[in-house]
């Protein structure tokens, strides 16, 4: 979305009717450009009522977001980028710096998906970390956000949040965040990790279209605000980041396979070069890999897409 967009949608975002009129002149633009911006934001995704003799609306307020102050953490807060995870790279950005966007153009998943989010329907942000040692004591890292990102939701009182494997959250068998971690430094270290997160805090329908996958959104399942979340997280990850540091993954793996919604369960893995396994869930291992016990035995996994057997 262009400027124009996002200064008209700050003006919706109080959930009332404002006239194009009205709006033309809080913002200092033609009627014609306030036409163009509201239609920049239907584009974008999110739903937007017309009525004639009573101007725009949204269907319900948008919350935008502040920068928390969370050491050792940095906040920028921008409207529209193409990627969080790309913007840090291309910067080189130190440890502890975040960026968190409105709406994200070209945001990533893993597995070369992409990430869907109209402004202000999620909590998109990415951070740099940088850990001594090298990229190979990194493994349980994905796992281990994951973990990070199950306590913030559970100190606030939501319930129901499980992890799929590797790193998504889920409820009720349906995707709510997202996980993609990209690293760069030396074999031995040190290594320099770009964590992005998505979670999904209000879907629009239209966005819930263009998803190729069972999503659900936190307005579903509770009240959720998106600051509140976001401080939450970032307060976990304080915490968490320097423990995995320290001690791997192992000690948090016990932890983990209480949430872990596959556990015990009979699955098939797709693996990134296509070659299916079938089998049951019997635990993470202390690098973050997945134990799967197989009618060719035990077989360990460290990267894949799970499903239940019998569901796509």
């Amino acid at each position: 979305m262009n400027p124009a967009a996002f200064s008209l949608l700050r003006i919706l975002s109080d959930g009332e009717f404002h006239s194009g009129e009205a709006a033309a002149k809080m913002l200092g633009l033609s009627r014609a450009s306030v036409c163009n911006a509201a239609d920049a934001i239907e584009a974008s995704g999110l739903d937007l009522f017309r009525v004639r003799g009573k101007g725009y609306r949204l269907p319900s307020k948008l919350e935008w977001l502040e920068a928390p102050e969370i050491p050792p953490f940095q906040v920028e807060i921008v409207d529209t980028i193409d990627s969080t995870n790309s913007e840090l790279s291309r910067r080189n950005a130190p440890h502890g710096r975040v960026i968190a966007a409105e709406m994200q153009s070209a945001g990533r998943g893993r597995m070369g998906r992409s990430w869907h989010g109209a402004p202000c329907s999620s909590l998109t942000f990415s951070l740099c970390w940088r850990f001594e040692k090298g990229a190979s004591h990194l493994s349980g890292l994905g796992p281990a956000v994951s973990l990070a990102l199950a306590r913030a939701m559970q100190s606030m009182g939501i319930e129901g949040i499980r992890i799929k494997w590797p790193n998504d959250l889920i409820h009720n068998f349906r995707k709510l965040s997202g996980i993609l971690i990209e690293v760069k430094g030396d074999m031995l270290g040190p290594t320099h990790a770009v964590i992005g997160i998505g979670i999904n805090l209000r879907l629009p329908a239209k966005t819930r279209e263009d998803i190729d996958q069972a999503v659900t959104d936190l307005a579903s399942i509770a009240s959720c605000g998106r600051n509140e979340l976001f401080r939450s997280v970032l307060a976990e990850l304080s915490l968490l980041l320097p423990e995995f540091e320290r001690e791997g993954f192992a000690p948090l793996s016990e932890e983990w396979n209480r949430l872990h919604a596959y556990h015990g369960k009979e699955v098939r893995l797709l693996h990134p070069s296509g070659r299916i396994e079938e089998g049951r869930v019997d635990g993470i291992g202390a690098g973050g890999e997945l134990h799967v016990l197989t009618s060719q035995g035990r077989k360990i996994f460290s990267a894949g897409e799970i499903s239940l057997r019998g569901k796509s």
